[in-house]
């Protein structure tokens, strides 16, 4: 009977293979497609917060004119508009009549502005540095 010879062999990898047998496309693909991922995410994310503080200015505006149509006369510090229009649309001054018309006009508008600062975390072309927002409610 043969025995079987058993050599000590060692594992050497083949040529051009990588020190754990690949070749390295994975590590390749990931420094290529990462910056693109993480620009990808950094953009959602930015235009999340913009969506968001947009949404809470446009909020606090209207909040503010239920506010000023509830409190017509100002505290210090306080400031809104206070505009009148025809019926036609034309504006005219507080406490006059329109042209024809000869009566008060039928609409009282309070229009409440506000502006915001924004900061994203990567400036973006495009994007802007201040909100703005304006809410326009009819009091009479």
């Amino acid at each position: 009977m043969r025995q079987k010879q058993h050599h000590a062999t060692r594992s050497i990898p083949a040529p051009g293979r990588g020190l754990f047998g690949s070749d390295g496309t994975a590590l390749a693909e990931f420094a290529l497609a990462a910056p693109i991922l993480v620009t990808l995410v950094l953009g959602i994310a930015d235009f999340g917060m913009l969506a968001a503080k947009n949404a809470a200015l446009e909020g606090a505006t209207r909040v503010g004119a239920e506010y000023a149509r509830n409190n017509p006369t100002c505290s210090q510090g306080e400031t809104f508009s206070v505009s009148c229009q025809c019926d036609d649309g034309s504006s005219i001054t507080y406490g006059t009549t329109c042209v024809g018309a000869g009566k008060v006009p039928n609409r009282v508008l309070i229009t409440i502005a506000a502006t915001q600062g924004y900061t994203p975390i990567i400036s973006w072309p495009g994007i802007p540095t201040s909100l703005t927002a304006s809410t326009e409610m009819r009091v009479q």
